[in-house]
């Protein structure tokens, strides 16, 4: 096996895993939180590291002017970004800035891939 099939399928199994544990908390959150050790004081500064990943994620492929993936991750911004509204917007908080911040990640996207393409 090759260091480079042994990387994809260890990745495959991760993302799964991710997967998993997305799923986890979209329809068990409070047993979720438990299952996954966190805790309800612990998610500002869960939601702090995404957000930092995220950046420096964005900034690294930028960086290496990887278009194409970097405009996969926008997308996958978008939908993260609409997902939040979908949330806010049923807990009542204010959805704005969540419809701005996925439109910015679709258009962004959209001129990362075309530039993928040049």
């Amino acid at each position: 096996m090759t260091l480079e099939t042994i990387t994809s399928l260890v990745i495959f199994i991760a993302a799964g895993f991710l997967g998993l544990c997305g799923m986890l908390m979209l329809r068990q959150g409070e047993q979720a939180l438990a299952t996954l050790a966190h805790t309800k004081a612990s998610l500002v500064q869960t939601f702090a590291a995404r957000y930092l990943a995220m950046a420096f994620i964005m900034l690294g492929l930028v960086s290496f002017r990887e278009w194409r993936a970097l405009s996969i991750v926008l997308v996958v911004g978008a939908v993260m970004a609409a997902l939040d509204y979908h949330f806010v917007g049923k807990a009542g908080g204010k959805t704005l800035p969540h419809a701005a911040a996925g439109v910015a990640c679709f258009v962004l996207a959209a001129c990362a891939f075309t530039l993928s393409r040049a």
